[in-house]
């Protein structure tokens, strides 16, 4: 059944951020989220997380309407990692550690220590394990928490922009490893991203965001120049190469006239 969004609107006063949007993501697939700035893409994830309250019967879980479960239900079948967020003063192996708390309470099992350690070692955490979250930088935090949300083992995983802080390396190495943690645990994962290179080359589908609706919902390889340039309002060519795609968008040349 994988998540189903049915219907969705939301208002912040008189404004609405979204207006009856629906669609379904698959497990073991990532859904990307584009759009323009204001499009609703983070209203969206927090209501799928419950951050957001959430209308009955306008999302559900492999059936199961999220409305009615309980917070600690919640927290074993969905993870969350917001674009922007308070770095708590705790160690990143208590961050670590947080992520399987949602299935061993205080006392973590052998299990637990294993799959811990194979995530230290997967995002190259070891140098890091002693020292305060609040202390590391953008990018270090990121991997952390990236890594503490893939701990949680959910079965929806909902990422907002989670490569904006880091370099180019760990961008690839991180959307390469939510990639692959999607496929191998079936996992229906959302994520919102800005790059529509990586977007293209790391989702499976995108839903495109626009004025509080959905424009599109499509297959990656089946997308094309006229819906970018209708989400995003500027002239785009896509050029194929290698096998690859890659996005191009319309700019104009300024041009100093020197003596």
């Amino acid at each position: 059944m994988g998540l189903y969004v049915k219907e969705l609107c939301s208002k912040v006063g008189n404004k609405t951020i979204l207006d009856r949007v629906s669609f379904r993501a698959k497990r073991g697939q990532v859904l990307g989220i584009i759009g323009p700035n204001g499009a609703g893409k983070s209203t969206l994830l927090k209501h799928i997380a419950a951050i957001n309250p959430i209308p009955k019967d306008c999302v559900s879980v492999e059936g199961s309407d999220i409305s009615l479960l309980s917070p600690s239900f919640i927290a074993k079948r969905i993870a969350y990692l917001a674009q922007f967020s308070a770095t708590p003063r705790i160690s990143v192996l208590e961050t670590l550690e947080l992520g399987r708390r949602a299935y061993s309470a205080m006392v973590l099992t052998n299990e637990d220590h294993q799959k811990l350690e194979d995530f230290i070692k997967q995002f190259n955490l070891d140098h890091l394990l002693g020292r305060d979250l609040d202390t590391l930088s953008g990018g270090e935090r990121q991997k952390v928490l990236i890594a503490a949300a893939l701990l949680q083992e959910p079965d929806v995983l909902l990422l907002d922009e989670p490569i904006s802080h880091l370099d180019p390396k760990n961008q690839l190495e991180m959307l390469s490893a939510i990639h692959e943690a999607t496929y191998t645990k079936k996992l229906i994962t959302l994520i919102v991203l800005h790059d529509l290179q990586h977007a293209i080359h790391y989702c499976d589908s995108l839903l495109m965001l626009k004025d509080t609706q959905i424009l599109y919902h499509v297959n990656t390889s089946n997308l094309n120049e006229i819906m970018l340039e209708e989400v995003f309002d500027v002239s785009t060519k896509l050029h194929y190469a290698s096998g690859h795609v890659f996005v191009y968008f319309g700019h104009h040349h300024f041009y100093t006239n020197s003596k």
